[in-house]
């Protein structure tokens, strides 16, 4: 399985880098070195600074947006730029399942399609199969000033992939839960002491 973990984000509403939050006592960059050691992975940063700082603490592959300061979108975007096709997920979701991440790999590159994207109430595209067919779209996307991702998955073969078939893999779903707030922390570190990160 190809994964790309974007890692870009500042952290504005948490107040600090992403990646240096600490989670059980392990900050989210080496939560997400760990788990992904066995694939083939990429760790997205915003930037070439962001890129190399990483890459001198850690050991893994660090690539940087080519399209900067426009969020998620070129994160997406350079990660279809180094692989073929991939999982794309983000460095505050800390609490992915490796069964829920390669089951959504393994359909999107059976279903041909150009992305599959974990659906409920709304759809989960930073948990989400990508192939190199919808760099094109994303692309002129980003060159038209548009930011969200799922504006130019509209003109694409998109599979809207029901959440609730994942639900064997992960009963409660937390592998969509993310960390955006002081808030989500607390409840990530609730969730931490409940289930641990072993054997996500």
């Amino acid at each position: 399985m190809r994964i790309a973990v974007l890692v870009g984000g500042v952290g504005r509403r948490i107040g600090m880098e992403k990646t240096d939050i600490q989670l059980c006592g392990k900050k989210l960059i080496e939560i997400a070195i760990d788990k992904y050691r066995d694939y083939d992975t990429v760790f997205v940063c915003r930037d070439e600074k962001q890129a190399r700082l990483l890459s001198q603490q850690y050991d893994g592959k660090f690539i940087a947006d080519i399209f900067k300061n426009i969020g998620s979108i070129a994160g997406i975007h350079a990660a279809l730029s180094y692989f073929e096709d991939c999982i794309v997920t983000a460095i505050d979701m800390p609490f992915v399942r490796k069964k829920v991440a390669e089951h959504i790999y393994g359909r999107g590159r059976e279903m041909g399609c150009d992305a599959l994207i974990p659906s409920h109430k709304y759809a989960e595209p930073l948990l989400a199969y990508y192939s190199r067919t919808a760099l094109k779209e994303i692309e002129k996307a980003i060159k038209s000033g548009i930011r969200m991702i799922l504006t130019p998955l509209k003109n694409l073969d998109v599979v809207y992939y029901p959440v609730e078939n994942l639900r064997k893999f992960d009963k409660e779903l937390i592998s969509f839960f993310n960390i955006n707030t002081k808030d989500d922390l607390k409840r990530a570190e609730e969730l931490c002491s409940e289930i641990g990160l072993e054997g996500l």
